[in-house]
């Protein structure tokens, strides 16, 4: 793999199709060329010119719906054997499509872990949980963009939790938008219904809430091989359905060879109000996991 500098590059053309858009609204594909500070797109043999100071994104486009689309696939885990007999594991996922004026993500996160009494050869599980959060983002502007849907799924057994579904919208602002850093924020309304899986008699099992949420996302390239990223977000609803509740990740993602790499990610999660069990006992507000996975990006 190479990597140059585009002010060291005195031309270049696309091999696949590429959509832009421009500033105004107007979107156009064809192969793309850039030449002595000039944008052009080749379309069935038509060269048509446009201000490359006016261009807003560039997306892969067209021919093959699979261009669009990209993802990647991650594991960790941890097998004991002798006198501890414990199984950990997280598993992670994810998806995205982008074109020249939007883009859909949905991450998909598991963990689970368990360990075997060695004296009485009983099974305990110790962490069982999922999180599913897809989104979709539509740009307008350079700086700003609209996020149309932002859904979770969580389901945690420690956190008393048989599911919690959250659905929002959102405005985003790019604060940061460089060849090396990406820093966004974004901030809107939103929609959560929980149920619980073990409550008091006198309380209800579900509970629902509109709320605010914001959201930060960075990302900062250290070198060619190791990147950088911190996402996070607040949600924040009435108490019974939990208060403020936070997610907090970051890590590094080192590239390995082709298309396979090593992730070191920290997660924190925060419920400032969790819902106590029948016997009136509280989980936990706070949840850290530190995981070394390998994974591949396709």
């Amino acid at each position: 793999m190479q990597t140059i500098d585009l002010d060291d590059v005195a031309e270049l053309r696309s091999k696949q199709w590429q959509s832009i858009r421009m500033f105004d609204g107007t979107i156009a594909e064809g192969y793309l060329v850039l030449k002595d500070g000039h944008l052009s797109l080749v379309k069935h043999g038509v060269t048509s010119h446009y201000e490359l100071s006016n261009l807003l994104s560039i997306a892969s486009s067209g021919k093959n719906e699979i261009d669009l689309w990209d993802g990647y696939v991650n594991l960790g885990i941890n097998l004991r054997q002798g006198n501890t007999v414990q199984v950990d594991y997280t598993f992670a996922a994810g998806m995205q499509r982008r074109s020249s004026s939007s883009r859909f993500k949905a991450d998909y996160t598991t963990d689970y872990s368990r360990y075997e009494d060695q004296k009485t050869e009983e099974t305990k599980v110790t962490a069982d949980s999922e999180r599913l959060t897809p989104s979709y983002d539509w740009f307008f502007n350079p700086k700003v963009y609209f996020r149309v849907a932002d859904v979770e799924y969580i389901a945690d057994e420690f956190l008393n939790l048989d599911y919690r579904i959250h659905y929002g919208v959102a405005l985003g602002y790019h604060l940061v938008d460089t060849s090396r850093t990406t820093w966004d924020f974004n901030a809107g309304p939103s929609y959560q219904k929980s149920k619980f899986l073990d409550v008091h008699n006198d309380d209800s099992d579900t509970e629902d809430s509109f709320g605010l949420t914001l959201g930060t996302d960075f990302s900062f390239e250290v070198s060619n091989d190791i990147d950088f990223d911190v996402s996070y977000n607040v949600q924040m609803v009435n108490e019974a359905s939990g208060g403020n509740i936070h997610h907090f990740q970051t890590g590094l993602e080192i590239d390995l060879t082709n298309d396979f790499d090593l992730d070191l990610t920290f997660y924190a999660d925060r419920t400032d109000n969790p819902k106590p069990d029948s016997e009136g006992g509280i989980p936990e507000k706070n949840d850290f996991r530190l995981v070394v996975s390998f994974g591949y990006n396709f």
